[in-house]
């Protein structure tokens, strides 16, 4: 998937949600045709942009696929699809830096975002449940980013609340 996103639709998407084509390939990013997502039931016209789900030594366990496209374009229950198995997170190495605070938001994009934006140190859990406190060790700062909607909201509260009493 990684070869197929330059010169794909999902090199204009990236690009329209202001993110470095090559910012994307290094945290391995890619894309998938339409036709070649591997949950053919959830496949989508406009094709997918492939976000890795890893584990935090960097492998590999899975993967999301966000469709390409406008919300006009591209109806809710097909926007977001996280293939069957195991889930980790987007850039889940970023728990064994050892510096510096570790910032946490719920998208693979806004993980991105703020990689750009020159954050170094940012992770995404794919949802606002993604939370892993087993994954944790020796973090001493922690920046919840979640959503601004009411359960992105909720839940940085609650996870920053589980931070302070760990």
């Amino acid at each position: 998937f990684q070869a197929a996103c330059p010169s794909s639709r999902s090199e204009a998407y990236l690009q329209q949600r202001g993110i470095p084509l090559a910012l994307a390939l290094r945290y391995g990013v890619g894309y998938a045709a339409p036709g070649t997502w591997p949950h053919a039931a959830r496949d989508w016209r406009g094709g997918r942009v492939v976000f890795p789900h890893t584990m935090p030594d960097g492998s590999l366990i899975n993967l999301y696929g966000r469709a390409v496209g406008t919300a006009e374009q591209v109806p809710k229950a097909k926007r977001h699809d996280h293939l069957p198995g195991a889930k980790g997170y987007f850039n889940a190495a970023a728990l064994q830096a050892s510096t510096g605070p570790l910032w946490v938001c719920e998208g693979a994009f806004d993980a991105l975002a703020l990689l750009a934006a020159g954050v170094p140190r940012v992770m995404a859990i794919f949802g606002v449940h993604g939370w892993r406190w087993d994954w944790v060790r020796d973090l001493r700062e922690l920046v919840f980013a979640l959503d601004a909607d009411t359960a992105g909201q909720q839940q940085w509260q609650a996870l920053a609340r589980q931070a302070a009493l760990r």
